[in-house]
């Protein structure tokens, strides 16, 4: 593929300064090879300090004033203009500096840093207002490129979803190669390149992705090799970085106007995307149809479903399913509108959390909740639920960080899982093991429960259990007198004995846990052994006690102790 390199028009150089007709007489003495310098303003210094008045891109004049008595000072005041990253110094020869000095030459040949000089006398004002007149001229005409930019976006955005004409658009502004990289999509290019290019530029996009995975809405320089650079811009939606646009630079630094056409058609591929998830979530109705099939237990034949969602049957793999429910609670009374709006936000920033981390999914939105059928392929031999455990379980840590930063900090989700099915048949069994973890989660909001049903223990039992008032009488049985000694004296028995038992009996360790003295302890036990009877941690007593524990949490104070 040819090279291609970004235009230079919108950017002054010391090059182009040197084709002024004021500067038809000046000689470029040194630093030829910083000629392509951009140039930002042109002021005169004629004093020793330049750091303090010096900023990058700033174009300096001088007779040599202050700086030609002595070599340290002169030495100094252009190292220090060379730090500043100034685009070059002017200098008029006269009674000060007659010639430039030998090692003022020799260090700005170093650091390729123009240096300039006028060997006739120069009105350093007609310069400063032929420059200044030039660089503003160069902005107003930057801004108006801008607009009728911003204004094609703005057109391309509303004709289609097309990104591919974004890119086009952004390649024709900057003659650059410009790249979509997408976590969720293909990769695309504009203008096309050759395999191997473009699997080495993903390549190196999956890198800095995978090295850094916030979603700073920042710009970033990606370093290809020592004469290439992109310049990458995120594309965030919802909070979440879904994509990245980037443009490839040549042997320079990117200009201010390059990173704001790059920023603009960021800004344009995130609106074409966010309006595509919210397509896609509007045109479902075929999967919303088959979750609620599936809920109402009326998916019977496996191959007619896998064709409802267009799944082909896979030659030596299989596909895996796992059903979750997501309840979203607000905290904050808001208008109905309001709540359905930011719902849907939710739905539309989990599905594309979902896509990004690898997992096929199908959504069914009702109220608060929302149900979730997920898909993956397998081609390993034998199975582990991780393959979908992970995945859903960074999502799920996504989607509440995106809530809390994006949408607002009075919205806060639970979840459940339910088991992985390699049927679809077999995923309204999941749905009712998904609801069963989530019931589990309501009941016990405070402590750090599985979403998933396989990791929930205990509770897969009481939640099987129809009969609540047999379960009721079970705690009831095994701990009502410490329930009742609680409330009568305002004591932490039962807190006490959860602890105990779950340190497997070390008292030093339980007492740590809970905070007290281990003497503090020892009058509890006591207390506890008493009520419960000298045998209590006998193994068969100690399983009830647990189990009771456990229901007595599932249950609440006030269902098990009526």
């Amino acid at each position: 593929m040819e090279e291609i390199v970004v235009k230079s028009e919108q950017t002054l150089t010391v090059r182009d300064i040197l084709q002024r007709p004021l500067f038809l007489q000046a000689k470029l003495i040194a630093g030829n090879k910083g000629i392509t310098r951009s140039v930002g303003w042109i002021h005169i210094l004629e004093i020793t300090n330049a750091k303090l008045f010096t900023n990058q891109h700033d174009l300096i004049l001088t007779t040599g004033l202050g700086i030609h008595e002595h070599t340290e000072i002169r030495m100094m005041y252009l190292q220090e203009l060379i730090n500043q990253k100034a685009a070059g110094l002017c200098i008029e020869l006269g009674p000060y500096l007659p010639s430039v000095p030998q090692d003022m030459i020799d260090l700005a040949e170093q650091h390729d840093f123009p240096l300039i000089v006028f060997e006739t006398p120069v009105r350093f004002v007609d310069i400063t207002q032929d420059i200044h007149a030039l660089l503003i001229n160069k902005q107003y005409q930057i801004l108006k490129d801008l607009e009728l930019f911003s204004r094609k976006l703005q057109q391309l955005t509303l004709e289609s979803t097309n990104i591919q004409a974004i890119l086009r658009l952004l390649h024709e502004h900057t003659s650059a190669q410009v790249i979509y990289y997408s976590l969720i999509d293909k990769p695309i290019f504009s203008p096309s390149v050759s395999p191997k290019i473009a699997q080495d530029l993903i390549a190196r996009y999956r890198f800095e992705v995978d090295s850094n995975p916030s979603s700073s809405p920042e710009n970033s320089l990606l370093t290809i090799n020592e004469k290439k650079t992109i310049v990458s811009q995120p594309v965030i939606c919802l909070g979440q970085t879904l994509s990245h646009v980037g443009i490839i630079v040549h042997d320079q630094a990117p200009t201010d106007y390059m990173v704001l056409l790059l920023d603009y058609a960021g800004k344009a591929v995130a609106h074409i995307l966010l309006r595509k998830l919210f397509l896609e979530q509007k045109t479902s109705e075929n999967h919303t149809q088959l979750i609620n099939d599936i809920l109402q237990y009326k998916v019977e034949n496996e191959e007619q479903a896998m064709a409802r969602i267009g799944l082909r049957p896979l030659n030596k793999g299989k596909y895996l399913f796992i059903a979750g429910i997501i309840e979203i609670e607000h905290s904050l009374i808001i208008d109905e509108e309001e709540l359905e709006a930011k719902n849907q936000d939710i739905v539309v920033l989990l599905r594309s959390l979902l896509s990004k981390n690898g997992i096929y999914n199908l959504v069914l939105s009702k109220n608060n909740q929302i149900y979730l059928l997920c898909i993956r392929e397998s081609f390993a031999s034998a199975v582990s639920p991780t393959i979908l455990k992970e995945p859903l379980l960074k999502t799920l840590e996504q989607l509440q960080n995106a809530i809390k930063h994006n949408l607002s900090k009075h919205i806060r989700i639970r979840s459940g899982f339910g088991l992985m099915k390699e049927q679809l048949v077999h995923t309204s069994q999941s749905f009712k093991e998904a609801f069963d973890a989530l019931s589990v989660a309501r009941k016990l909001p405070d402590a750090q429960t599985s979403p998933f049903y396989e990791e929930i223990g205990i509770y897969q039992l009481f939640k099987g259990m129809s009969d609540v008032q047999q379960l009721s009488y079970f705690v009831t049985y095994h701990l009502g007198d410490v329930i009742e000694y609680d409330k009568r004296n305002h004591s932490s028995l039962l807190e006490t004995l959860d602890k105990f038992l779950s340190c497997m009996g070390a008292k030093q360790e339980t007492a740590e846990q809970l905070f007290i003295h281990r003497q503090t302890l020892y009058h509890r036990l006591e207390k506890l052994e008493e009520l419960l009877g000298e045998n209590y941690l006998r193994p068969d007593n100690r399983i009830c006690l647990e189990i009771a524990l456990r229901a007595y949490d599932l249950l609440g104070k006030e269902s098990s102790s009526e």
